[in-house]
């Protein structure tokens, strides 16, 4: 894969953007990414002047996405990692209570665990002075714990639907994307949309899995998700809108 960083101008609006070059891929797809940035996936085949003239007719479209991403950016709530605090988890609400080790008999054992429980995140830790490092931590993991499961059982499901089989999922750290395949057939998740509803876990999966058939977004691949999925599109935009709120 062949990456490269341009930019052009829109009246006296600088665009930075990155294109990605795939000897796999057959057309030309323009994302806006609230941590990405803009960027083109790409055959090898087009110049960057002519990519970059695709970004220029889509400036308006840019700009205006580029827009509505800072005003929900803009209103996400720093994570403290202290009690009170909420997190989702399955398009859930649950409160964090944080218990330090210097409470005696607050829950399980002694050791540092998570338990849910009516609603609630039950976080006991080891008492360390970075008390909200080590809770972050502690969610992260309970986090991927259970997404590994629920990924896995779900991309079972629809891979069953679909009758296209996945060579495995891993889970990735992946802070600017839902999902990705190789050509192994290996799906990797954001282990981030567990916390997400079923609906929008079910809409990667069924994206991801089509991709192993597909590996662009053509008509093919649309024509393919829609059969499985015919509200696809209404569940596309409630993640990109909602996307934001399952990042810590």
């Amino acid at each position: 894969m062949n990456n490269r960083k341009a930019s052009v101008y829109f009246g006296k609006r600088k665009i930075d953007f990155f294109v990605k070059r795939s000897n796999r891929r057959r057309t030309v797809s323009l994302f806006v990414d609230p941590y990405e940035g803009v960027f083109l996936r790409a055959p090898m085949k087009p110049s960057l002047k002519t990519l970059a003239g695709l970004v220029h007719a889509k400036a308006v479209w840019i700009l205006d996405k580029q827009r509505r991403i800072n005003e929900i950016l803009e209103h996400l709530t720093k994570r403290e990692f202290v009690t009170g605090e909420s997190f989702l988890y399955m398009g859930r609400q649950l409160r964090l209570k944080v218990l330090h080790s210097t409470r005696s008999g607050s829950i399980g054992n002694g050791n540092p665990e998570i338990i849910v429980r009516e609603g609630r995140f039950l976080v006991k830790t080891n008492g360390h002075k970075d008390k909200a490092g080590e809770t972050r931590d502690m969610l992260t993991r309970w986090y991927k714990k259970h997404a590994k499961i629920i990924l896995q059982k779900r991309t079972d499901i629809y891979s069953e639907k679909l009758k296209i089989a996945a060579q495995g999922i891993i889970l990735a750290n992946q802070t600017k994307r839902w999902g990705s395949c190789n050509g192994k057939g290996q799906i990797r998740f954001n282990w981030r949309i567990i916390m997400a509803p079923m609906s929008l876990m079910d809409y990667v999966v069924a994206h991801e899995l089509c991709h192993l058939k597909h590996i662009d977004h053509s008509d093919n691949f649309w024509r393919l998700l829609g059969n499985i999925m015919p509200d696809y599109e209404n569940r596309r935009e409630r993640l990109r809108k909602e996307g934001p709120k399952y990042y810590f």
